[in-house]
């Protein structure tokens, strides 16, 4: 093979089957982020899905005022005790550092997603089903799965506003 028949090779033939090569490379590579991703994702659901039903919460609360934090439509949900299966001082925090619910003296702080209830709501949590039911005027408006944010902005937000504190609010 001369120096011409060489550079036509590389032109063609060997840069036709690099780039190929290259191209299932890069798709076998993303495969591979994806799945190690969804694998994580995954443990990360279970240990928070775990802590919750290890709860066993029953709360029924009414809503009396919701702090939104503009991080993502989480915010805390400030609420009087209509029934609860804990004791009138309960801290609900995963890792010791992520408030879920705070109860004290037949008063609630929920840490949540507030977009769809309003003052006078009625939520009614059953952490072992890992959902919560949104009542307004004793009819079911809404279902929702339960969730535990990890987002450190949020929580620098709610110290911020000091709305984890029963202090900050007036009823």
């Amino acid at each position: 093979m001369g120096m011409k028949e060489f550079v036509h090779y590389l032109k063609t033939e060997f840069s036709t089957r690099f780039i190929r090569n290259y191209r299932i490379g890069l798709f076998v590579l993303f495969i591979c982020a994806g799945v190690i991703a969804n694998s994580w994702w995954n443990n990360a659901n279970k240990a928070e899905s775990d802590y919750l039903k290890s709860l066993n919460l029953n709360l029924a609360f009414k809503i009396v005022d919701i702090k939104p934090t503009g991080n993502h439509g989480y915010g805390v949900i400030y609420g009087h005790v209509i029934k609860s299966n804990k004791p009138p001082i309960y801290d609900a925090i995963y890792r010791d550092k992520y408030t879920f619910c705070k109860v004290k003296n037949n008063k609630v702080l929920f840490v949540s997603p507030f977009e769809l209830v309003e003052k006078n709501d009625s939520l009614v949590i059953q952490s072992n089903l890992a959902k919560y039911w949104v009542y307004r005027k004793s009819k079911l408006i809404a279902e929702y799965n339960l969730t535990i944010t990890t987002d450190f902005f949020l929580y620098s937000d709610l110290e911020k506003g000091k709305y984890l504190d029963f202090s900050t609010y007036k009823n």
